[in-house]
């Protein structure tokens, strides 16, 4: 009866942590749309900046080898608190571990590039601009512009500033400045249903960041070296 009950509360508390991420990274958006002028002002702004995003993500993988000790394409839980340290975050062993959980999108135990990458742009925000410098001190204000451009992105689509983008916020943006023909549903469905990953109906930073990257390019690139792995 106690093994059911404590399997029964290992999601909920997951849930807790999640839930409670999620508010910290809210505020911190809310904070950054007051403070800044917006970026993008419409999709195709933000689409025609995607080969930049690639390119700058592309730094962060020598970042993502060096903490990857083992070289098995993962960074483990002991990994990351030597990534933390080195990035000066001043985290707790059981906030490294929620963050961690958080960050592991895909649920394959570990963190691959990708959501090392959603991480990265994750501590940028709570943090500030001292993680960049602590990452690479030549690369740091691309790395910023990368960072502030994908965060800026989210912004333009979730204009309710509670950090949940919709499907109808997807089909607004996607059609407000458009003179053409309005974007068929079916396509703006298909985009929101690949960017919400866990199937709640609303698209959060974390959700739309590992999006991005895979528009950009980079889940390709990763799986095309993965192939000649043996």
């Amino acid at each position: 009866m106690g093994g059911a009950a404590s399997r029964l509360a290992t999601p909920i508390k997951q849930r807790r942590v999640e839930k409670d991420l999620d508010n910290k990274v809210v505020e911190a958006l809310r904070e950054r749309a007051r403070a800044r002028k917006k970026t993008f002002k419409s999709v195709n702004s933000i689409t025609m900046r995607l080969p930049r995003f690639k390119d700058g993500l592309r730094d962060i993988r020598d970042v993502f080898d060096h903490y990857d000790v083992d070289s098995n394409g993962t960074i483990d839980n002991e990994e990351l608190r030597s990534c933390m340290s080195k990035l000066q975050v001043q985290m707790s062993e059981k906030e490294v571990d929620d963050v961690h959980r958080y960050c592991d999108v895909n649920s394959r135990k570990g963190i691959q590039f990708q959501e090392f990458v959603v991480l990265l742009c994750l501590m940028y925000l709570l943090f500030g601009p001292g993680v960049t410098r602590q990452v690479s001190e030549f690369e740091s204000a691309k790395l910023n512009y990368v960072f502030d451009e994908l965060i800026d992105a989210f912004l333009f689509f979730n204009k309710d500033g509670d950090g949940k983008m919709r499907r109808k916020d997807v089909t607004q943006r996607m059609n407000e400045a458009s003179h053409q023909e309005r974007t068929p549903s079916h396509i703006t469905t298909q985009l929101f249903k690949e960017m919400d990953l866990n199937k709640n109906g609303s698209v959060n930073l974390k959700e739309f960041l590992f999006s991005m990257i895979r528009w950009a390019g980079i889940e390709t690139e990763d799986e095309g070296s993965n192939e000649t792995s043996p």
